[in-house]
């Protein structure tokens, strides 16, 4: 009875390790997503700033080069930007998935 005990006692602690590696990976990955969404909405706003500004500029002031517009440069800057950090933080989350999946093997 006393190694049935014993026994017990090692695999719930052995599954309990388990269950928290398993929910700080979910909580990592989570956390990537979460990450990815609000800078998919950043860009999502800079995109409509961009074209809101494009289109008053060329409507109201018949403008069609953007050569040298601090504003238009400093939005297409600030696009690019969110366009990497989105890309770093998918290419992260994808090498922790092939982290994860070698683990399991």
């Amino acid at each position: 009875m006393n190694k049935l005990w014993e026994d017990f006692k090692n695999n719930v602690s052995e599954w309990s390790v388990v269950a928290s590696e398993k929910a700080e990976e979910f909580t990592h990955t989570s956390k990537l997503r979460i990450d990815i969404l609000q800078l998919e909405r950043k860009l999502s706003g800079l995109y409509v700033k961009l074209g809101l500004y494009v289109f008053a500029k060329t409507n109201e002031k018949n403008v069609l080069n953007f050569v040298g517009d601090k504003r238009y440069l400093g939005l297409v800057e600030n696009v690019v930007e969110i366009k990497k950090r989105i890309a770093d933080k998918k290419a992260a989350m994808h090498q922790d998935n092939k982290k994860e999946a070698k683990e399991e093997e």
